[in-house]
């Protein structure tokens, strides 16, 4: 898919469903192995416990100690891992997306929380390319600094900043990873908050 066959309303679903109202901190990270991502996020915020294969997500979510509320959900589109986290945002904070990005090559994050906070990191061979609040108005001028614009930025409305920032990072990746279906993950596991 290339940037051009990506539409800022293939993700108007986010500015109008509530299935992440409450926050979101969605990475995709150019690889096909979900293991080998994982392993970079437990290394700066340790798995707590990890749903076993043969195991519904609800039935294991019930077993669950109610402090075990933080997960990660991982699956593969196209040549990408993705990384949806629930009440974590380690794929936001350093030094993970540079670690990603040093091991995998590229690692592009949008986050926003029930306080309408919202990041958008692209990190590319271990460093912050871009960095910057969703919603922003950036200079099509400048396209050095970690705030400035990027050309797949052409045509995105900011006033619609969450789907705006998932329509970037698709066009970035070239694949749409989140849709207003349910994720598919192959791998759940509990971490700590933050």
């Amino acid at each position: 898919m290339t940037t051009n066959e990506i539409s800022q309303s293939q993700f108007d679903w986010a500015d109008e469903d509530d299935r992440f109202d409450l926050g979101l901190c969605f990475t995709l990270v150019r690889s096909t192995d979900p293991e080998a991502v994982l392993a970079v996020f437990a290394s700066v915020n340790p798995t707590k416990s990890r749903k076993p294969a043969d195991m519904d997500v609800d039935d294991w979510s019930d077993s669950l100690p109610d402090s075990d509320m933080a997960r990660r959900y991982a699956g593969v589109a196209g040549n990408w891992v993705w990384v949806l986290e629930e009440f974590a945002i380690s794929g936001l904070l350093s030094p993970v997306p540079e670690k990603l990005s040093d091991t995998f090559g590229t690692s592009i994050t949008v986050q926003w929380d029930v306080n309408t906070l919202s990041t958008f990191v692209y990190a590319v061979d271990g460093v912050i390319e871009r960095q910057f609040e969703l919603g922003r108005e950036a200079d099509p001028t400048d396209r050095s600094a970690p705030d400035g614009f990027l050309d797949e930025e052409d045509g995105i409305d900011w006033e619609q900043w969450m789907s705006g920032g998932l329509c970037l990072q698709a066009r970035l990746a070239g694949v749409v990873a989140l849709t207003a279906d349910s994720i598919d993950p192959v791998i759940v596991e509990t971490c700590n908050e933050g």
